[in-house]
């Protein structure tokens, strides 16, 4: 799905507003794993079908999906329900809904970055990472410039990767000239490619994370991981 940015306005709001009033005011099932459910179980599903922004997005004619608007919207339910999950800072939470729900400008500009993000993301598990950022966020753990710029490195970071951030944690995410042990010359390039590290010499060839991707890793990645 392309533009999620330029979707027109519907019956019920815009698509920024439907976005806003479900990631807060959740009418979905926050019990069902979203990330597993199938394309038939969308069409199907009469309470699904009947949540304004799913409604827009995929439409209630059977024959009328695509592929993209079905895996866009099963991203979105999973963002919408990892957010959701588990515990966030009531007064912050309550902070940023006033300010979304007063400030129309703000809620647009939030709202449709968080959806572009998730529309390009190539797996439903980053749905489940940006959840985390978006609530880092909310309880100002991070800034919103930070929450974007992160996005777009999560975006380009492969999959593969996750695993190996967890095995330098306790190297504090650097492999210098003092490393006696294995390199994962496979992992290092993945997440060199991400824009997510650095090398921490000029005269050797070794592996730091920035802090973008420290704070990637141990407020999204980590609690996903298994």
């Amino acid at each position: 799905m392309e533009n999620v940015e330029n979707l027109p306005e519907t019956n019920t709001g815009s698509l920024s507003k439907q976005f806003a009033d479900e990631m807060l005011n959740p009418s979905i099932d926050l019990a069902v794993d979203y990330s597993e459910i199938y394309i038939d179980d969308l069409i199907d599903n009469a309470a699904l079908k009947e949540i304004p922004i799913i409604k827009s997005i995929v439409g209630v004619i059977k024959g009328g999906i695509s592929i993209n608007q079905f895996f866009f919207a099963k991203k979105l339910l999973t963002f919408i329900k990892d957010f959701n999950s588990g515990t966030i800072d009531p007064q912050k939470k309550l902070k940023f809904k006033d300010k979304i729900q007063g400030d129309d400008k703000f809620r647009k500009k939030v709202s449709e970055q968080v959806m572009v993000f998730i529309d390009r993301f190539m797996e439903v598990k980053k749905a489940k990472i940006a959840a985390n950022l978006f609530k880092a966020y909310v309880e100002e753990k991070i800034t919103y410039e930070q929450f974007v710029s992160i996005n777009i490195s999560l975006e380009r970071l492969h999959p593969d990767a996750y695993h190996f951030l967890g095995s330098i944690e306790s190297l504090n995410y650097e492999i210098n000239h003092e490393y006696e042990g294995d390199r994962n010359w496979e992992a290092e390039a993945l997440i060199q490619a991400s824009g997510l590290s650095t090398e921490p010499g000029d005269f050797w060839h070794g592996f730091k994370l920035k802090e973008e991707g420290k704070l990637l890793f141990e407020m999204a990645i980590k609690p996903i991981l298994k």
